[in-house]
């Protein structure tokens, strides 16, 4: 029997090898089929949200009277349309291999800065919108002409400082500055996680506990409702991609867990970017179910501004005469 079975042991041996080529063959396609299902759908997500915020500028800028949270919200939809735009040209540098760290690298810029861009605005139309609920004689008669303009031309400048920074130490091919990246990061995130975060979170809370309760009843303004959906949706689908980002550079595991987290938390910042549009057109579509809508009636009929009614203008009567 022996000579059976060492004629049998080299098929044996041969088999194996073959089932493990197989199976090393099948995670490889399953990976590979996954992986460009995952970059199809995030380009055809950013295209659309491209064709959105394109379409939602144009309409800010040529078919909408500029008001004070018009000129934050067309500034958004910049930013938005940046973050896409950018996201679109990494994956198609992923799908096609395309090795070029230059392209790759300002193209990694130009999405931070952008995503970032969009934090600080959320954060100034939050603070702004709960500062007019509780002082609203201060909203309507001594709120500066221009603070609009003026507040986003700073948070841009900031955003262009922050991003120039990151250049410079972070993102050089041959020699990058790690300790003076390590402390940009370090600041740029206790910006990110501990001012601007809790400025939007708070705001907004504050907002929501005035409205709900203001002592003459009635339906909170549309603004506000957008207000709070976009700000709700930036914390739930952003937010946790910055986190992973802080997580990332500072672990060293390898075992490429937070990669594929990435992925995804990257999708949903996408769809993040993308359907705000959306909130905008279907909060001015409401109330309106028989009666069809044009994009430009709707956005009309959300950023209309309306007089904040408040107990402190009641108050106000009270001191003038009869």
């Amino acid at each position: 029997m022996e000579p059976l079975a060492t004629t049998l042991c080299p098929l044996d041996s041969t088999q194996s090898t073959r089932n493990e080529t197989l199976n090393e063959t099948t995670l490889f396609l399953e990976y590979v089929t996954e992986y460009y299902t995952y970059t199809l759908i995030s380009l055809v997500i950013c295209s659309l949200g491209m064709a959105g915020n394109g379409l939602l500028a144009w309409f800010l800028i040529f078919c909408i009277k500029r008001k004070p949270y018009t000129t934050y919200i067309l500034h958004l939809a910049i930013a938005d349309f940046m973050v896409l735009l950018c996201s679109s040209i990494i994956q198609i540098v992923k799908m096609f291999h395309i090795k070029d760290f230059t392209l790759l690298s300002y193209t990694i810029l130009f999405l931070l800065f952008g995503y970032n861009m969009g934090l600080h605005l959320l954060t100034a139309i939050s603070v702004e919108r709960c500062l007019s609920v509780l002082y609203p004689i201060w909203y309507q008669c001594r709120r500066p002409k221009h603070q609009s303009a003026v507040a986003c031309t700073l948070l841009w400048a900031l955003s262009v400082l922050m991003s120039a920074l990151e250049n410079v130490f972070c993102f050089q091919e041959e020699d990058p500055q790690f300790p003076e990246c390590q402390n940009l990061n370090i600041f740029s995130s206790a910006l990110t996680l501990l001012v601007f975060v809790p400025l939007v979170v708070f705001s907004n809370l504050i907002l929501f506990i005035q409205v709900c309760c203001n002592l003459k009843p009635r339906q909170p303004a549309k603004l506000y409702v957008i207000i709070t959906v976009t700000v709700i949706l930036f914390l739930v689908f952003a937010i946790p991609m910055k986190v992973l980002l802080i997580i990332s550079y500072y672990s060293d595991s390898d075992d490429g867990s937070i990669p594929e987290a990435f992925l995804y938390l990257d999708l949903l910042s996408t769809i993040n970017c993308s359907i705000n549009p959306i909130v905008y057109f279907v909060v001015g579509s409401l109330r309106r179910k028989r009666s069809r809508k044009s994009i430009k009636e709707a956005l009309q009929k959300v950023f209309e501004e309306k007089p904040v009614v408040a107990s402190r203008e009641n108050e106000v009567h009270f001191s003038l005469p009869s």
